[in-house]
């Protein structure tokens, strides 16, 4: 091979995995906050219910190379999301410029997103083939924060294809709106999903909270399709799907099968493997 033909190939390999290391190195940050900001937490609040490190470190481990999967074929996704905003039409409703305009866009984007999350929550939980895959999410057998980041691979990619151009052809907004709605839900994901002793006293109908989000992960049957809301809880008043747990309630959490993945190759081939992991 010629020195030009090795160059040229180094400078492709470094174009795939460019992405792949930025996304990885952004995921490993976000891991480490999320688990120092879920220390802090329950030296102040108490732990919901003991912890298992193990449990941890595979979900780690796993979203690590989930992640990197996601990042090598998200720039496909992202010509089949930019064809459906252009055929769909692009921001049908406009904000005014300013601060007041950009308040009113962000508030805007959050709720319709958020209620997009609702809807495709509960699309997950009634249909085989989404369930097959959220199922790899619930199979979770101890609830903390890096349940957050134990999400079947294709799943993301479903949302960035069909559901988040959504919001674009619904507003038009100016990028920093965006990037701020997703680092308010990136928030409220690791927070819902910390192993905490939290149930907030007053307005518990409001937010999406740990005690809330962890009854949605409940085994008990009499828990099942409740509490889908992924930032507010008003989607589940309008909808009947709203429970308020019992005050010290912190329920057991995974499938009733007691199935879930004792392997990574497991996890990755959830949809195919399920059915072969029982406890």
């Amino acid at each position: 091979m010629s020195k030009e033909a090795s160059i040229s190939a180094l400078s492709q390999c470094a174009v795939i995995l460019s992405p792949v290391l930025v996304s990885l190195g952004l995921l490993a940050l976000s891991l480490l906050l999320a688990l120092w900001g879920e220390r802090i937490a329950v030296r102040y609040l108490g732990e919901a219910r003991p912890s298992a490190p193990s449990h941890a470190q595979f979900n780690i481990r796993y979203s690590l190379v989930s992640n990197a999967v996601v990042s090598m074929i998200q720039p496909m996704v992202a010509g089949i999301s930019l064809t459906m905003t252009r055929t769909l039409g692009e921001g049908r409703i406009a904000f005014p410029a300013g601060p007041i305009g950009w308040c009113l866009a962000f508030v805007s984007a959050l709720l319709i997103s958020d209620l997009i999350e609702y809807l495709f929550h509960r699309a997950q939980h009634r249909f085989p083939l989404l369930w097959k895959m959220h199922e790899l999410h619930h199979s979770a057998e101890h609830f903390d924060v890096t349940v957050t980041y134990r999400n079947f691979w294709i799943e993301p990619l479903i949302k960035s294809a069909c559901l988040y151009p959504l919001v674009g052809v619904l507003l038009k907004v100016p990028p920093s709106v965006g990037v701020a709605v997703a680092i308010v839900f990136a928030l409220n994901n690791n927070l819902v999903h910390m192993n905490v002793r939290f149930a907030p006293a007053r307005y518990p109908w409001a937010l999406n909270n740990p005690q809330v989000h962890r009854l949605h992960h409940s085994r008990d049957p009499a828990d099942y399709d409740r509490n889908f809301g992924a930032m507010f809880l008003i989607w589940d008043h309008m909808f009947g799907t709203f429970r308020q747990p019992a005050q010290d309630r912190f329920p057991d959490v995974g499938l009733d099968s007691g199935e879930a993945p004792r392997k990574l190759f497991h996890a990755l081939l959830w949809p195919w493997c399920r059915g072969q992991q029982r406890a």
